[in-house]
């Protein structure tokens, strides 16, 4: 507890304003220091307040930064190393008001905005890779400033890059043997080592069926290393709606024949023109197919279609087949996760489809969605916004 000053009578000693900010200013500026970032700027973003911190991580002393605009003094960029321009900074939306998260502490609502991985350029243009979070100040209502945190992540970043490689190394490592019993396999079977009995060949058809979900394993787990490393480039190119379902029905087919369902695709004939990458959109789409085609039941059908709403093109698959259960559908696109029906029909499987998938949308700009009813099937969707794809690649990176 604070010891209370008394003058000479006795009285208490009401503190002076100076001795006031003074105080106050040795508390905030040893906020954090020297490992995080803080700053406090007005409603117009100009820095009224900068920790220790702020000057160790930016190279900017405090007595320089004050008054000047956050956005100015500690610009923010990509991975590309692209500037984020004034309107696209979250600084700007949260003085506005237009704020993505809120919690409640102590009973206090405070919005707060969580920030991505993202840039900050020092004073001698270097740069770090950070993570904020922003916090509005509130006052009777309005928003009258707001206080950022931030945090030099460089060493998780390495970390990160380390453990990419390292996994990536491995997968690699992992398919020259599964290539090569998969060359075996196929030797085997083309009689080049003698004839085989029949149940030599049921065994060899065993092995065969092990090997290639190996395959398909690691292959779903390259893919997804390659997607965190931001390894995967996104091309343009303008595609035929009608081809690309031609081409994505033609790939689920010898999978549906084999599962005895059918397929269908738009009923319409479609001359409909996207710019997109193809390969990403097909590896969607052929995911959604994928499993519509082995979580339906003989006899069943799978639909393939698109429809055009304001502002988006909407790819949709579509089957009656055993559906997700309600109380797991919250947990559809995480890693290596499958629902308990779907492990029950088909035991072996990776879990990484959707998970794969849903960031390849993220990487386009587009959402991906599902309705679904346990016994009756499940939709799912690909919404696809009409924006250039500057617009696209601009909302990708933020």
């Amino acid at each position: 507890m604070k010891k209370v000053e008394k003058n000479k009578k006795g009285k208490k000693r009401i503190p002076r304003p100076e001795e006031i900010i003074a105080e106050q200013e040795a508390i905030f500026s040893s906020i954090g220091d020297p490992i995080m970032g803080l700053a406090v700027v007005d409603k117009n973003g100009k820095i009224i307040h900068a920790n220790e911190g702020f000057g160790a991580l930016t190279g900017w002393k405090r007595e320089e930064v004050i008054g000047k605009f956050l956005i100015k003094v500690i610009p923010r960029e990509d991975e590309n190393r692209n500037r984020i321009p004034f309107k696209q900074r979250v600084l700007s939306r949260v003085l506005l008001g237009k704020i993505i998260t809120t919690i409640t502490v102590n009973n206090v609502a405070a919005n707060i905005e969580k920030l991505p991985t993202f840039y900050y350029v020092r004073k001698d243009k270097s740069r770090f890779p950070a993570s904020s979070v922003i916090s509005p100040i509130l006052f009777k209502g309005k928003i009258t400033g707001a206080a950022e945190v931030f945090y030099d992540i460089t060493k998780e970043k390495e970390l990160e890059r380390i453990r990419i490689d390292f996994l990536l190394l491995a997968s690699h490592q992992l398919r020259t043997p599964l290539s090569g019993t998969k060359w075996l396999i196929e030797t085997m079977y083309k009689g080049l080592v003698g004839e085989m009995t029949k149940k030599q060949k049921e065994y060899l058809d065993d092995i065969y069926k092990v090997n290639e979900q190996m395959i398909k394993l690691v292959s779903d787990i390259l893919n997804t290393l390659r997607l965190e490393s931001e390894a995967a480039l996104i091309k343009k190119e303008k595609i035929s709606v009608a081809s690309l379902f031609k081409d994505v029905l033609i790939t689920g087919a010898a999978a549906a024949k084999e599962r005895k369902v059918t397929l269908q695709g738009p009923l319409n004939h479609r001359t409909s023109i996207i710019e997109m990458d193809p390969a990403i959109l097909k590896s969607i789409l052929g995911s959604f197919l994928s499993n519509a085609i082995n979580y339906s039941r003989p006899g069943q059908k799978v639909i393939l279609d698109v429809k055009e709403e304001s502002g988006a093109m909407v790819f949709f698959v579509r089957d009656f087949g055993i559906g997700i259960p309600k109380h797991e559908q919250k947990r559809m696109f995480e890693r290596f996760y499958r629902a308990s029906n779907a492990r029950a029909l088909k035991p072996t499987g990776t879990g990484l489809g959707l998970n794969i998938a849903k960031m390849l949308a993220e990487k386009i700009g587009a959402e991906i969605s599902f309705k679904s009813e346990e016994n009756k099937g499940s939709t799912f969707y690909l919404r696809i916004p009409k924006r250039s794809s500057r617009d696209a690649k601009v909302r990708n990176k933020n």
